[in-house]
């Protein structure tokens, strides 16, 4: 047997909405993309100022750019036009 407790300020809801998924959040691939690419240019300047690479700066550079184009071609295969 289940007990429910009644608080002030506590609604009871019904069997639909404890079963009802969860919405999916939209994962926003520009916004990811802009981050990579800042990751990049941020390793850039960096290394600029010290006038070469070391290893930081070259892994955060390769990792900048692969990501933004990991985030670019993941959010144009799911764009569309058409409602979902």
């Amino acid at each position: 047997m289940r007990v429910v407790a009644i608080t002030p300020g506590c609604h009871i809801r019904g069997y639909a909405a404890a079963m009802a998924e969860p919405r999916k959040r939209n994962v926003r691939w520009g916004l990811l993309s802009l981050l990579f690419l800042l990751i990049a240019l941020i390793c850039i300047l960096v290394s600029s100022g010290q006038g070469t690479y070391n290893a930081v700066t070259l892994t955060g550079l390769v990792v900048g750019f692969v990501g933004a184009g990991y985030c670019t071609w993941k959010g144009i295969r799911g764009f569309s036009w058409l409602p979902r």
